[in-house]
């Protein structure tokens, strides 16, 4: 009020300009121009006989009682923050738009920090609709009794939810392993109806080879179906669960609503206590939030599931990565069956990729060969004739009927010893090879000599090409001393009467 007295003496009493009176008084000329406004509206004038008291209740009077101002929708700002790129600034700009006389910026975001404070809704880290789903599996387990044998064998529950409407998916499955963890996966995502952008697991050793803070190593398998799925893996940070809090808060709530709400039920397979969490898990979605309006579902509808990527066109398969190497005879070996590759990368490592229906060959990114899965049993081996190198593709022309239908024509013996050179081959092309050999054989000696010396190796257990060879020579030999010492009685073969005493022999 010192200032307002002395800012009205400088003008009415010394007549000085409002940058003058701005300067004496150390105050802008904004300022000076306000109060003599104020003095003018309240025609106060100069000498001021006026109490300092009196002179501010002119100046300042009571204003009238403001209006009530509309307040903004909370629930309204707190859903269509989970949105991608809505900030509390463009909300509130919003708002005053359709209320200019409303509250400012400040008093609205402590509205929103009290909202979510009252509600128990104050979150680690600030979630957008569709953009995350956290994974992981349960602590606790439920049971069933295995029909076959009646052991109790535990069941295992996958858990993921939606973050932003804290939507959740639960299974069971009887193990852990990679297959249970990526079907999971997949089961969560055809639920949802969609795909979040970024899926969030711990380190397990199903999702994660190799923890690190920059650059966790994924396992393959995990890694394929996330790109088949436009997802992103980013696994939480080893020791740091509020990565994950809402999954984590999630499994509590699974633990204690549904495997509680199981606890005396027996069960008799995995089918059955899926059935029975689907049922618990369809009451714990539609149960009213305490504190807001709707429940889960309503919550997902409405802010996770406009905006999902949507699923691709096909489910995805399986598929099973195993690191591997090329042997020496250019095939590689999953489950006991062997594929070829091209003879050039024969000592390579490589990796098997493996669905049901067919086995892919990489070396890094390039996939070098496929092939269709084999499952017999009796013919293990699947070559390709590109693959081989060029002494190997005459041999291929052949097959297993040509090469017994060959070697029946020899004999019954000839022809058993074939068919355990093929047996017993590891290789196709090796069996093939000694077979060729005992053919070019042939081609020397006698079906005779052949059918001994097959039934000879035969006889020994002896099936390859070196061993009937030296066999073959045996039975050479013996057959020459055999014709050398056996005396050919014929009647046109002269005796030693012939010779005897000069006579002379008359024919």
């Amino acid at each position: 009020m010192i200032k307002a007295r002395e800012i009205l003496r400088l003008k009415y009493e010394i007549g000085l300009s409002l940058r003058e009176i701005g300067q004496a008084c150390n105050c802008g000329k904004t300022t000076v121009s306000e109060v003599l406004k104020r003095a003018e509206k309240a025609n106060i004038t100069w000498p001021i006989e006026l109490s300092d008291k009196q002179l501010m209740s002119m100046l300042y009077p009571p204003t009238n009682t403001r209006k009530s101002v509309p307040e903004p929708d909370m629930e309204y700002v707190f859903y269509e923050m989970k949105k991608k790129n809505v900030t509390l600034m463009l909300l509130w700009e919003e708002y005053k738009e359709k209320h200019p006389d409303g509250i400012m910026y400040t008093q609205f975001c402590e509205r929103y920090r009290n909202f979510k404070k009252l509600n128990k809704i104050s979150l680690h880290k600030h979630h957008k609709a569709g953009e995350e789903m956290e994974v992981d599996w349960a602590g606790d387990t439920l049971s069933y009794v295995d029909i076959n044998t009646g052991e109790l064998k535990p069941a295992y529950i996958f858990v993921s939810v939606l973050p932003a409407s804290h939507y959740p998916f639960v299974y069971a499955y009887s193990d852990t392993k990679i297959e249970s963890w990526i079907d999971a996966h997949v089961r969560a995502y055809e639920y949802y109806g969609g795909v979040p952008k970024i899926t969030i697991p711990d380190n397990t050793k199903t999702a994660v080879i190799k923890p690190d803070r920059v650059e966790p190593l994924i396992n393959r398998n995990y890694k394929e179906m996330a790109l088949h799925y436009r997802t992103t893996i980013v696994p939480a940070r080893a020791g740091k669960p509020k990565d994950k809090a809402s999954d984590e808060n999630m499994v509590g709530n699974v633990s204690r609503r549904i495997m509680a709400a199981l606890r005396n039920r027996q069960f008799f397979s995995i089918y059955e206590i899926n059935q029975a969490i689907s049922e618990e898990l369809e009451k714990f979605i539609n149960r009213p939030f305490q504190k807001m309006e709707g429940n889960r579902k309503t919550a997902f509808e409405k802010i996770d599931k406009p905006c999902l990527q949507p699923l691709p066109a096909t489910k995805y398969e399986y598929c099973d990565w195993v690191e591997t190497r090329v042997a020496f005879n250019y095939h590689v070996e999953y489950k006991g069956f062997f594929y070829s590759v091209h003879y050039s990368y024969a000592n390579h490592k490589c990796w098997v990729r493996a669905s049901s229906k067919t086995i892919e060959v990489y070396i890094g990114n390039e996939r070098i060969a496929v092939h269709t899965r084999n499952y017999d049993k009796f013919n293990r081996y699947r070559t390709l004739e590109e693959h081989m190198p060029e002494e190997h593709k005459a041999i291929y022309a052949w097959n297993s009927e040509r090469f017994l239908s060959w070697a029946e024509k020899t004999g019954p013996n000839t022809r058993e010893l074939i068919k355990k050179i093929l047996e017993n081959s590891d290789y196709p092309v090796q069996g093939y090879r000694a077979c060729m050999g005992i053919m070019r054989l042939a081609k020397s000696h006698s079906a005779e000599i052949m059918e001994t010396a097959s039934k000879e190796a035969i006889d020994k257990n002896v099936f390859s090409f070196k061993y009937f060879n030296i066999i073959l020579k045996q039975v050479i030999n013996n057959s020459s001393k055999k014709q050398a010492d056996t005396i050919i009685h014929h009647e046109n073969v002269r005796g030693s009467s012939a010779y005897s005493g000069g006579g002379i022999y008359v024919n």
